[in-house]
């Protein structure tokens, strides 16, 4: 029982962990967002999706 308990309170430390970790990277992923912005835009073509053409498989 202090086996489970024990490990269950170290990985719940680790989600906490990397929790913490991502929320912060994510707050300076968004300082960098807002200077990426003045760069030109770039085109974003459609893939074709429906021209795909389908072998029969048996």
């Amino acid at each position: 029982m202090v086996t489970f308990f024990s490990t269950l309170l170290i990985l719940l430390a680790v989600n906490v962990l990397l929790l913490v970790v991502s929320v912060n990277n994510n707050k300076t992923g968004q300082k960098n967002l807002k200077d990426s912005s003045s760069i030109e835009n770039t085109k974003i073509y459609p893939l074709n999706i429906i021209e795909t053409k389908y072998n029969k498989a048996v």
